[in-house]
């Protein structure tokens, strides 16, 4: 009997493998947007009628120093040529990550509202021109390449240290402009000079960029940034190279 159960098992173990994957899903989409003391960081998977689809809602205290929102409850409402889903999350799971489930009824180009009732104060973020699909195929036609040679930095990471982010200063728009940074914001390897720039909340490019004077406690920049580029004003000395 034995034999026979080892026999048994290994021809189950090349069975189960040839089983096929499943259909390909598209990649999850970001919005950031920021109101005066909150940063919202919306991701989900495209949006197909009649697919439950969880829409996941970073929200940070901005300032100084950022950190999660740890209370609070947040709604969210899709609204497509007048049709309404909504969702609603009583708190986060774990700080700092409110998880919102939305089922589409209509195809079209939608717009998602989400509402933040918290002790500090309310907040209110709009996304506009965002597609529902009719099923995942457009959903994956429309796909835009992923971006190669970013680095990843989990926003979980980013609240357990140090870590703010701000837009760049721009003094004197025009031929004459001044674009300034926190000296802190500035990364030294060797003879070459970098700074953190945001892409998503997760995702930084290492940029090079040329200084030229110090003026208190900020660095001119000559080039390598642009007038409202977000960059890593704290704990870039911290942040992964690759």
């Amino acid at each position: 009997m034995p034999l026979v159960v080892a026999c048994l098992c290994s021809v189950a173990v090349p069975i189960r493998a040839q089983q096929p994957d499943g259909p390909p899903q598209p990649r999850a989409v970001t919005r950031t947007l920021y109101s005066s003391n909150t940063e919202l960081f919306a991701e989900w998977r495209p949006l197909v009628v009649g697919e439950a689809t969880r829409l996941t809602a970073h929200l940070t205290r901005i300032g100084d120093r950022f950190r999660p929102y740890t209370e609070g409850k947040v709604t969210l409402t899709l609204t497509v040529e007048g049709v309404t889903a909504n969702a609603v999350a009583d708190g986060p799971e774990p700080p700092g990550v409110f998880r919102l489930n939305v089922t589409p009824t209509k195809a079209g180009a939608g717009r998602i509202v989400i509402d933040v009732a918290a002790a500090t104060g309310p907040g209110h973020f709009v996304i506009d021109d965002v597609p529902v699909h009719v099923d995942v195929k457009p959903a994956l036609a429309k796909e835009a390449p992923a971006e190669t040679g970013l680095i990843s930095y989990a926003k979980e990471r980013s609240w357990e240290e140090d870590f703010a982010t701000a837009r760049v200063t721009t003094y004197f728009r025009g031929a004459g402009q001044i674009v300034v940074v926190p000296a802190a914001a500035i990364v030294q390897d060797g003879e070459t000079t970098h700074v953190y720039v945001q892409r998503t909340p997760e995702r930084f490019e290492l940029r090079d960029v040329k200084t030229r004077r110090t003026i208190g406690d900020v660095i001119e920049i000559t080039s390598g940034l642009r007038d409202g580029e977000r960059i890593v004003v704290r704990g870039a000395d911290k942040m992964p190279r690759k």
